[in-house]
Parts: structure tokens; sequence; C-alpha cells
């Protein structure tokens, strides 16, 4: 089969590797549901043909067609358990994709009855319950699974969702079940900060930086600091009274670039202008790359320079466009992001979010 023999990257012979045609995986996708169908014909319509000619319509998003092949099949009579089990599967799956979420739910309960628990069908209920925005149910099964960190995230989801005050209680279990987990700890500062409790901000701070690791403290700091859409620091959240005790909280820690950046940030915003251009000037003898420390280091030093106003002008609109690139970045498929996320929306990597260090990088 041509389709087959594409996907898996065979050639006839040598000379179609020097052909100027590209792969189209649409066309390959195609032709496998063609050559699915005479299969389905000649074979009496085989389960595992049927299966995966349901599974091409989801791939390709001819929903209704996989459910109605689905449907078909489980009204045959000489399915065995393990298939209708099977099916079943496969149906909830499509009815979820669908955002028909119930009948989702009602077709894995089916799977279950009839093949019992397994680790796909378990992953599988706790992605509908979170789709679902049963947060609570989510982080349940994920526990269940031993998948700790997915069960922490949706205890936080569940803890800040539907409810006027944040849920301290299940924050806390959170934090137990998986103490590095940043989203927890920066729920816990942001109710903390809505108090003006300042003291417990800055515990919870020391406690967050030694649990997430510095390398992810940017995401504990970043409320700290009231940002312009642009991404420019505008205004620091932390009093004056308290910033010193922030440094020390900070320099308590092995150094990374995010932080020592954040405190240069929250210095400029207080004024003390010189140690903000000592602690982005640290940042810089680790990574002089780092363009956000530049950017900072540059928007300090423009007061003290004698400029044309055409020249002036300009270096605005740069400096400008610099502040609209987007701060953050997945560290796996290098995704961009103006806001902080703990679950790549493309690659779907959990907590692999990084401040963003070179400003050549493309816009996406």
């Amino acid at each position: 089969m041509q389709w087959l023999r594409s996907l898996l990257g065979m050639r006839d012979d040598h000379a179609d590797l020097f052909s100027p045609v590209p792969p189209n995986p649409a066309q390959d996708a195609l032709a496998a549901i063609d050559d699915l169908s005479r299969a389905m014909r000649n074979h009496q319509g085989a389960v595992e043909i049927c299966s995966a000619l349901g599974n091409l319509y989801r791939m390709r998003g001819e929903l209704d067609r996989a459910i109605q092949m689905r449907s078909s099949l489980l009204h045959r009579a000489d399915l065995n358990r393990e298939d209708q089990a099977r099916i079943y599967f496969e149906l909830g799956r499509d009815y979820s994709r669908a955002g028909i979420l119930d009948r989702a739910h009602e077709a894995l309960r089916k799977c279950r009855d009839i093949g019992g628990d397994n680790p796909a069908l378990e992953l599988e209920l706790a992605l509908l319950h979170a789709k679902g925005g049963d947060f609570l149910a989510a982080s349940r099964q994920y526990r269940k699974m031993g998948h700790d960190l997915q069960a922490a995230h949706y205890l936080v989801r569940a803890a800040t969702t539907g409810t006027e005050v944040t849920d301290q209680g299940l924050l806390a279990e959170a934090r137990e079940i998986y103490p590095a987990s940043p989203e927890a700890w920066l729920e816990g500062i942001m109710f903390q900060i809505s108090r003006e409790s300042w003291d417990d901000v800055l515990s919870l701070l020391d406690q967050g930086l030694g649990s997430v690791g510095t390398h992810l403290g940017f995401v504990l700091l970043d409320p700290l600091l009231d940002f312009e859409d642009s991404g420019a620091p505008v205004k620091a959240i932390l009093p004056a009274a308290y910033l010193d005790a922030l440094l020390t909280v900070i320099d308590r820690h092995p150094p990374e670039l995010a932080p020592l950046h954040y405190a240069g940030c929250l210095l400029r915003a207080h004024g003390r202008i010189e140690e903000a251009k000592t602690w982005q000037e640290k940042t810089l003898l680790m990574s002089p790359a780092f363009w956000p420390a530049r950017l900072e280091l540059l928007t300090m030093s423009l007061p003290e320079q004698q400029m044309t106003a055409v020249f002036e002008l300009q270096l605005e609109f740069l400096l400008r466009r610099a502040r609209e690139a987007k701060r953050f970045v997945c560290g796996r498929c290098g995704l961009k992001r103006g806001q902080i996320f703990f679950c790549c929306p493309k690659c779907m990597s959990w907590h692999s979010i990084t401040i963003r260090q070179l400003l050549s990088d493309e816009a996406s």
C-alpha cells in the first residue's frame, strides 16, 4: 500500500529520494482511508480495520463518521468483550473530541464495566474530567494514577475556580502532593498579596523558591510587579518597606538569571536606580545575551544621555518594539507567550516555561 510506504518513509527506488514533490500527509490519510475501506469490504468488516478507519476519521476531524462507524460496530453479534471494550474506549474519545462530554463519560464507563481498568482508560477519564471543568475529580484521578504533578495542578484549579475566596486547604494539599508545583505556591502568594500580608508573602516566596527551584523562581516573583501590556514593569506591587527583605530572600537561594532580573526591576520601580543597575549587571555576568537586563540598563541610562530630538524619538520607538516581545517561552518547543503558563498549549509539556533570553527570536 503506497500510503503505508509513504508514512513509513519507504521509497520504491533511490530516484524517489530526490523527488521535488514534498510529502502530503492529507493525501496519505485519504489514501489510507481508501485502502482500509477496500480491506474492510474484502474481509467482511474486520473489527481491527474498522477501528483503524475510525481513528483516521477522527484524525481528519470527521468525528460524525467516526462515531457512526463505531456505533454500528457495537450492534454486531460477533464481538467479544475485548473488542467491545476497545470500541467503547475509542467512541468515548470521539465524543470527547466532539465536545459531547456526557456521552463520552457514558462510553468510557461502559468500557470500564466490560474490560476493567487500564492506564489508557484512566488517563482518558482524567482528561475528560479536566475538560468538563471538574478539576477536583481530575486531580483525584491523576493522583490515583500516580501523576502527582497533574494532581497538584488540578487541585490548584479547583481551589481557585467557582469561589470568591481561594481554598487554602486545597492549595496546601497541592503543595503536599507535589512540593515543586509553582502554581500551588503562586496562588498562595497571590492570595496573601490580596490581603496585603507581606510577611506571609515573603515567607511563601522563600519556601517556594526552595521547592520549585530558582529556574522557575520568576513565576513566583512575577506578581510583585505590575507589567504593562508591552511587558515593561511600571510599578512595584511589593511595598518599599519590604524590598530589602525580598533581596535577602533572593540572595539566600542559588543565583539564577530571572530572579536577579526581577530584583533589579523592583529596585528600579522604587527609584533605587544604582542598585538596580548592579543587579541587572549581575545577570549579564551570568549571560551576556540576556536581553531583558540589557533593556533595563538602557532604559535607566537614557536620562544621562544627551540626544537630539530625532534620535530620542527613534530610540523610544525601538525600545517600545523591544518591550512588545513576548516575555515567556516554552523551553521544549519554543512557543512564546506574554503570560505565564504551566502546561504548554502547543507541545503539552509541563513546567517547561522559561523567561525569554534572546530578543532575536521571532515572536510566535
